[in-house]
């Protein structure tokens, strides 16, 4: 037990010192030189970007390794380790040059240059079978990646290759409207086959078995499954600071184990930036605040209902309500949704709903729905339908506006429908079970890709958890994967967009909000909303 306290009591100190220190080094007129400090909820899994998937894992990741593309603050997609890059008329090769003054750096001794090998090596590591890559999927449009991943093919004959030590050739099986923004992910990091060879089975899982290529490298990993002094510190590559513009000396991150401790530490200053999906205004008046639409709510009618297997029903459901007459009732932070894409979707550095309007997505017509409405209840032989409820999760913050639409449906259609709340356990079992009539879904989209707003309704796909099928929406999705120009992605994208919401089984309601709070006197951290990944390469921080 003794121990224990003066483990936490040097660890205090400690950090309360390196905060004294990184303020005072801060005390400049140029905000260069302080070390960041912010909170990840759990120790990652591992620091190997062709295998990692968890937040925390992706965070750290994010600093400690640059890419041949990367996002900007505004979510478009620049160069990152490519100094410039072009694609062939079809759009079926891509070929890069990389920057001749990237290293590798870590706690050890292994010291080289960046070069397309490593680009070469990581990406056959995601087909690799023994690798195991959760990425494998990503990358399919690659040539020859399906067949390898089929067992029909060698790894080695993945359409990627170094033409000499700065280029790299990546031809791909088809042509992807979004393929450069796939290289944006963290499962496209380079990685060193010399040291990764070197670490027998260890990289990614401690200082000495990472590098970095980036703007940071890992220099201490203190992890304690019982959640004693638990810490990430990472300082700057100095190498690569030679010649890029790498702002912090460092950065802090502590693994908390709790979630809601964001909020406390952020207001007594322990950090110095922090996401949440709550408007808070008293915390947001006191910081500097970004807004980002990434989520999508609506309700979902249970598809295994017999009640609901009627499009003509849903249809009225879909059809009695005018969403104008919620706007008044929407919590901060809130949007009338008409389709499933928030605006914070983007194509080729657009957002999708500036191409794809949403002009042409309301059902709205009153009359028709109670038509439908009143022909279905006979059918069915019943004079209206009892005990249906709203199934939502405590989490949802937006629970009382949905009583704007129940109070439609009862004056339009003599519908009395009630909103259950649960707690998010039993909501989850209960979805899996498939134990509810309607819910109110929420959509967190983790990638910045149109066509992956659709995972949610596609047959087979791991993310489609409530069972929904619709053939016309499967190949109208897929075709968003295939097309080869921006028109045709636009097209397909509005195809498959209506087909869903005509099918009305699932009914749009609202887009959400995504907050990234930092310190009023830091500038230039970056955010990213789909994965929440921080980044401070060129974060600056002022008195």
């Amino acid at each position: 037990m003794n121990t224990i306290i003066n483990k936490r009591f040097v660890f205090v100190f400690l950090a309360a010192l390196m905060s004294c220190m990184t303020v005072l080094s801060a005390c400049s007129d140029n905000g260069i030189g302080y070390t960041f400090k912010a909170n990840i909820e759990f120790n990652p899994e591992n620091l190997d970007p062709q295998l990692a998937c968890d937040k925390s894992s992706l965070i750290i990741i994010g600093n400690m390794f640059e890419g041949l593309m990367k996002l900007n603050e505004d979510g478009s997609v620049v160069n990152g380790a490519a100094e410039s890059y072009n694609v062939s008329e079809d759009g079926m090769t891509y070929t890069f040059k990389l920057k001749d003054n990237i290293y590798w750096e870590g706690v050890g001794d292994f010291k080289a240059k960046l070069s397309a090998d490593d680009f070469v090596y990581a990406f056959k590591r995601i087909y690799d079978s023994s690798t195991n890559s959760p990425y494998r999927d990503t990358f399919k449009c690659i040539k020859n990646a399906s067949a390898i991943e089929n067992g029909l093919k060698d790894v080695d004959s993945l359409g990627v290759r170094a033409d000499d030590a700065l280029t790299l050739t990546i031809e791909l099986d088809y042509p992807y409207y979004n393929f450069i923004y796939l290289l944006t992910s963290t499962a496209a990091m380079p990685c060193n086959e010399e040291f990764f060879i070197s670490t027998k089975g260890r990289y990614g899982l401690a200082p000495e078995a990472t590098i970095s290529n980036g703007a940071f490298y890992l220099k201490e990993w203190n992890y304690d499954p019982y959640w004693n002094n638990n810490y990430i510190i990472m300082r700057r590559n100095k190498s690569n600071s030679e010649y890029d513009s790498i702002y912090p000396s460092g950065l802090n991150f502590f693994i908390t184990g709790d979630s809601t401790k964001d909020i406390s530490d952020f207001s007594d200053g322990n950090i110095d930036c922090m996401s949440t999906d709550i408007y808070n205004k008293k915390l947001f008046n006191s910081a500097n605040v970004k807004l980002y639409k990434t989520k999508s709510a609506g309700l979902f009618l249970n598809p295994k209902s017999e009640i609901f297997g009627s499009s003509s029903l849903r249809y009225a459901l879909a059809a009695s309500f005018d969403r104008e007459k919620c706007k008044e009732v929407l919590p901060d932070g809130f949007d009338i949704a008409y389709g499933i894409i928030p605006n914070g979707i983007t194509i080729l550095n657009k957002s999708v709903r500036d191409i794809v309007p949403e002009a042409d997505y309301s059902l709205y017509d009153v009359n028709t729905a109670q038509r439908n409405w009143t022909n279905e209840l006979s059918k069915l032989d019943v004079v209206s339908l009892d005990g249906v409820k709203i199934m939502v999760s405590e989490n949802f913050a937006g629970s009382d506006a949905l009583h704007c639409v129940t109070e439609q449906w009862q004056n339009n259609l003599n519908f009395f429908c009630s909103i259950e709340v649960v707690s998010a356990k039993e909501y989850q079992s209960r979805i899996e079970s498939g134990d509810f009539d309607i819910i109110l879904s929420e959509f967190d989209n983790i990638e910045n890709d149109p066509a992956k707003c659709f995972d949610y309704f596609v047959s087979d796909n791991e993310k489609n958890i409530l069972g929904y099928s619709n053939s016309a929406v499967d190949s109208k999705a897929s075709k968003i994967l295939k097309s080869l120009s921006l028109n045709e992605s636009v097209s397909a994208i509005n195809a498959a967009e209506l087909e869903i919401i005509n099918d009305s089984y699932y009914i749009p309601l609202f887009y959400e909000s995504k907050y990234f709070l930092t310190n009023k006197n830091a500038q230039g951290i970056e955010y990213n909303p789909y994965t929440g990944q921080i980044y401070f390469k060129e974060s600056k921080m002022f008195d």
